[in-house]
């Protein structure tokens, strides 16, 4: 399997590239239009029936969430790139960590039910893995292994109130205010409820 190259842009287009590496090969690969001559890429190699297709990304992490997407029930490897491209592995991670379907059925190509789909195929899996992300108000990363949000959000279920309810209220919390602890986030958001 190939999981990286390097080499000079041929061509450059809205959705693909043709990178010519160093054995003179030009390889054809899913990436966003740029505008550089010599790039490297960390690369997701889907196998096909009769295709075999490469998905190019800028850092590791990237390329591990997009297989991560593929992993997916019913997502196929262009949703899972256009969910990348569209939203990126930060907003994919806060989406799904606050089953937050309306964000991620923006990427063209997912509707509700593969929204649904990818929040209960992987909520569990970002919360235990190292997939990171920089939520809006926070100064330092935010991992979804260190769950906040996913405490914060348990709790409101124990204590009854509707997810639809309390995600907004969460992610306007996490916009306005840092949290060390979910705690602090809980209490933030009770205060919101409460006016």
């Amino acid at each position: 399997m190939i999981g990286y190259l390097e080499g000079q842009v041929l061509q450059s287009s809205e959705t693909k590239l043709i990178l010519k590496t160093s054995d003179g090969v030009g390889r054809e690969i899913f990436f966003k239009e740029t505008s550089q001559k010599e790039i490297s890429l960390y690369i997701s190699q889907v196998i096909k029936e009769k295709t075999i297709e490469f998905y190019g990304f800028e850092n590791f992490n990237d390329k591990s969430f997009f297989e991560k997407l593929l992993s997916v029930n019913g997502v196929g490897p262009k949703s899972a790139y256009s969910l990348m491209t569209n939203l990126g592995v930060e907003q994919l991670c806060q989406s799904i960590a606050l089953e937050d379907v309306k964000t991620i059925k923006k990427a063209p190509g997912i509707g509700p039910k593969a929204a649904k789909q990818i929040i209960l195929d992987l909520k569990d899996k970002i919360a235990n893995e190292q997939f990171t992300f920089r939520a809006p108000g926070f100064d330092n990363e935010f991992n979804a292994q260190n769950s906040i949000v996913n405490e914060a959000v348990s709790a409101f279920k124990e204590l009854g109130f509707q997810e639809s309810l309390v995600h907004p209220l969460i992610k306007a919390s996490l916009e306005n205010g840092s949290f060390n602890k979910s705690e602090d986030l809980i209490k933030d958001v009770l205060v919101k409820l409460n006016n």
